[in-house]
């Protein structure tokens, strides 16, 4: 691979991280604010997993220019970004599972939220088109840390559907468990996944 390659490599992972940055912060936001006013636990797990992907990204736009610049150290640069990125997995998951948990033994029933349907609609769209470009670069770009935040995001699509689909079914049909199982499954998908990125982390040696 030519300097001028991975150059344009990293160019591409900058911008697409950035773009996640953009959109995985107002959704966050604002489903953790929709989320915890109608008390739902896969709403305010959405949030927070958007939350740490918008982190992820802005981390991962931090290393991606940091060798963009030329700055040494590239690899151990990597390491830490992945480390961070595969912690903060674990710490949502964590969450998640014990306030699914709790929801279930209390028999916790959310409020229906027109704001938490809309937003888990539009991202069922806009997550799996983030997650792809980072996937995607990721293995080029030899970054796990970018792997991982392409997880985040298809995390993120996988989560925005059981959402959505546990909105609707507590709406219609009065299934109010469907809020917590859906929050259980992505804390599932998140614990194995933040393990892996870990994994890798601490493999990396040197820069790619």
């Amino acid at each position: 691979m030519t300097p001028e390659d991975r150059h344009g490599l990293l160019s591409a992972a900058t911008r697409w991280s950035a773009l996640s940055l953009a959109w995985a912060s107002v959704v966050g936001v604002t489903s953790m604010v929709a989320g915890l006013a109608v008390s739902s636990v896969a709403l305010v797990g959405f949030g927070l997993n958007s939350m740490l992907d918008g982190s992820a990204s802005a981390v991962l736009v931090w290393r991606f220019r940091h060798e963009r610049l030329g700055r040494a150290q590239v690899g151990a640069v990597e390491q830490r970004a992945a480390l961070v990125v595969g912690g903060a997995m674990i710490g949502v998951a964590l969450y998640l599972s014990a306030s699914a948990i709790s929801a279930l033994a209390g028999h916790s029933e959310p409020e229906t939220s027109t704001v938490g349907i809309v937003l888990t609609g539009a991202s069922v769209f806009v997550f799996p088109v983030l997650a792809r470009a980072k996937l995607r670069l990721a293995g080029p770009v030899g970054s796990a840390a970018l792997r991982g935040d392409g997880v985040l995001s298809l995390a993120g699509a996988v989560l925005a559907t059981a959402t959505l689909t546990s909105l609707v079914l507590d709406a219609a049909f009065d299934w109010w468990w469907a809020d917590a199982v859906a929050a259980l499954f992505i804390s599932a998908m998140l614990l194995v996944e933040g393990s892996r990125t870990i994994a890798s982390a601490r493999t990396i040696a040197s820069a790619p």
